[in-house]
């Protein structure tokens, strides 16, 4: 990359709309171009520009972890929106709020709890308003969901309650990210056991049901099941956390963090603007980020606003110096900046704004 630094702000993001592009044209490709076989998962990105421009892909059906998601969503008159958590106290309402505002749009939200859907059905019928539900499938997770074996029984007393309609099964398995393809396949096939028997037995009282399964790792295995509308989310920027779960040559890194020099404090350190307010810090320090066309380069340490980096000799590199690196985990990483700097043919063009990092846009 021959790209001009001189508008690009630092730390910030660097994102490549040609490669986003890419990335959704080759989940596309997977599913047999049936965008009928896709829900992706906003919460990588949280930007109305990626949102766009999966819709312009033809992409009609997404999910989203936070009320500001979906009514990021909405802004895009998005068709189908289902909220991947079980909304309790005021932000029943908030979703509530947010179907009335927004009738182009068709809303779900997931559920694993008989009080919780009694609750969530009796502010909806408050409000003289309906909305679908996903019974939420815990499938060897173990964060949320119940498990399939104890899920008829939640189904047959959801179904009677007002304003609620059952539209699918929801089952997400961030757990399964074996190395090997064949190895998730068959990790895939334990953990699924029961939920395939959990849809066959309900088949006949629920023929319709979407079945919205998987993330990014899983969806190698799981765009083989034509049953299954897939849903991963972090394929639209990558990282280099996922990137040894992928082949070579499939999905591109789309963003990229950009730190510049601000000292040179040893001869064999440099330090960037690189704290742990700027890239996720959940991983331990060596699983942070990955330089581009530094291999050697080792990040030791942060602070809030900066980075120590060990390299060969300090001497050969210049204050004000740029480097490119991929985030070893995108989703928290974009949460951390208010907008993304886009670059086209190596040269900055303009900001995306990550408008639903906040927790509330309007709603």
């Amino acid at each position: 990359m021959n790209i001009d630094y001189s508008e690009i702000q630092s730390p910030g993001l660097l994102v490549f709309p040609a490669k986003v592009k890419e990335n959704i044209a080759y989940v596309l490709n997977l599913v047999d171009g049936d965008p009928n076989r896709l829900r992706p998962h906003i919460k990588t990105h949280k930007t109305k520009e990626v949102n766009d421009l999966c819709l312009k892909a033809g992409i009609t059906k997404f999910k989203c972890a936070t009320i500001a998601e979906a009514e990021l969503l909405a802004l895009s008159f998005a068709p189908s929106i289902l909220l991947s958590m079980q909304p309790t106290g005021p932000n029943i309402i908030r979703l509530a709020n947010l179907v009335q505002a927004n009738p182009k749009s068709q809303f779900a939200c997931l559920v694993d709890d008989l009080h919780a859907a009694e609750a969530i059905s009796a502010i909806f019928l408050s409000q003289q308003l309906s909305i679908d539900v996903f019974i939420d499938i815990n499938v060897g997770m173990n964060r949320t969901g119940i498990i399939s074996t104890q899920a008829a029984s939640l189904i047959h007393q959801i179904k009677n309650l007002p304003a609620l309609k059952i539209s699918g099964l929801h089952a997400y398995d961030g757990h399964i990210r074996d190395l090997s393809v064949a190895e998730r396949k068959a990790h895939v096939q334990r953990d699924f056991s029961e939920f395939d028997d959990l849809v066959q037995s309900i088949s006949s009282e629920f023929p319709d049901l979407e079945l919205c399964v998987g993330g990014t790792p899983s969806f190698l295995v799981h765009h083989q099941n034509t049953a299954y509308v897939c849903s991963p989310g972090t394929f639209v920027f990558f990282d280099a956390g996922y990137t040894a779960l992928y082949p070579e040559n499939s999905l591109k890194p789309a963003l990229f963090i950009i730190s510049r020099i601000i000292s040179k404090p040893s001869k064999t350190t440099i330090c960037l603007d690189l704290g742990h307010k700027s890239v996720a810090a959940e991983n331990t320090i060596e699983n942070r980020v990955r330089f581009i066309d530094q291999p050697e380069f080792k990040l030791l340490s942060q602070s809030e606003e900066h980075g120590i980096v060990e390299v060969p000799d300090s001497d050969i590199f210049e204050i004000g110096q740029e480097f490119l690196m991929i985030p070893y985990h995108v989703c928290p990483t974009v949460a951390l900046h208010a907008n993304l700097q886009v670059i086209e043919n190596d040269k900055f063009v303009g900001n995306w704004e990550v408008k639903a990092r906040n927790r509330k846009i309007n709603i």
